[in-house]
């Protein structure tokens, strides 16, 4: 099995929108995962000419799987608006068709729309890789 560090490293993330204390200033933004230190909850993220931010693994935020995405589509079909229901299935297909950068980036812009939008598409890091509960055991 890969390690989490390894696994993260090139992967492209969204800072937390609604992040509180953000001295890099790039909540909202989309970086690239450049380096770990998963034992300090610290994570290394670039933002091209932009500089590097330095985040915990509950503020940055992942696309969810596309399997889990398209469940929750059928799961919340009813209560979604139009606007979130047409964006999470773009999200969907964007991340089906081809994960590209730029699809990846185009779907986590759409997850920004709303609140909703973002619990059904993203999840943190801390919670991708269950993070919380291994620093919760080695306490």
């Amino acid at each position: 099995m890969m390690n989490p560090s390894d696994e993260l490293i090139g992967q492209l993330v969204l800072v937390h929108p609604e992040l509180t204390s953000d001295p890099a200033g790039k909540s909202g933004h989309v970086g690239i995962i450049t380096g770990t230190e998963l034992e300090n909850d610290n994570i290394y993220v670039g933002f091209g000419r932009n500089g590097q931010g330095l985040y915990g693994t509950d503020a940055l935020l992942l696309l969810k799987p596309n399997e889990q995405i398209k469940r929750n589509l059928q799961e919340h079909k009813s209560a979604l608006s139009i606007n979130d229901y047409k964006s999470l299935f773009q999200i969907s297909l964007l991340q089906e068709l081809r994960p590209s950068t730029a699809n990846i980036k185009t779907a986590m812009s759409l997850a920004l729309q709303s609140e909703t939008l973002r619990n059904l598409s993203m999840r943190s890091i801390e919670d991708a890789f269950g993070l919380r509960q291994q620093q919760t055991i080695e306490r």
